[in-house]
Formats: structure tokens, C-alpha cells, sequence
């Protein structure tokens, strides 16, 4: 049996807790500061997930994309509302 993924979209969670923190998206470069206790999220397609390194620093998070061209992915504020398109 094959299985085949399915690309639905999916969002990933990215919070500030305890401190502001800076949230940024490389190799672009795109960053948002984030207040404490505040969100935001990164929709991508499911079949995009295996391709993304987080990292997490004092004050920050680092969210390493896959190269241009491969996928879109869409940064929503914690109400929702979409803030920025990457790629």
C-alpha cells in the first residue's frame, strides 16, 4: 500500500511567552516582534512541514523556509489576518 500525502494547509503556532520576542523567517529575512503572550502562525501545506527548521533563542525564534519557488507560505496574526506572503 502507498500512502500519498495530502497537501492540505496547516498552521504552526509561534508565541512569545513570558517575554517579547522577535519571530523570524530566513533565508528572507522577514521578522515581526511579537509581545508577550502573543502569537502568530505560519500556514503552509502539509507537504511542506518536513522542510522547516525551527530554532529557538532567548528572546526569538528562527523559522528556516525551504528555498523560493517551493511552496507558499502565509503569516497570520493571532486574530488571524493574514500579515505577510513569503515566496
Amino acid at each position: 500500500m502507498e500512502l500519498t500525502a495530502v497537501d492540505s494547509p496547516i498552521d504552526i503556532k509561534l508565541a512569545a511567552t513570558g517575554e517579547p520576542a522577535r519571530i523570524s523567517f530566513e533565508p528572507g529575512g522577514t521578522a515581526f516582534e511579537v509581545a508577550v503572550d502573543d502569537f502568530i502562525s505560519l500556514r503552509l501545506d502539509s507537504g511542506s512541514v518536513s522542510s522547516i527548521e525551527i530554532y529557538h533563542w532567548p528572546n526569538g525564534i528562527s523559522v528556516w523556509l525551504p528555498y523560493p519557488g517551493e511552496s507558499d507560505f502565509i503569516v497570520l496574526d493571532s486574530s488571524g489576518e493574514e500579515m505577510a506572503r513569503l515566496w
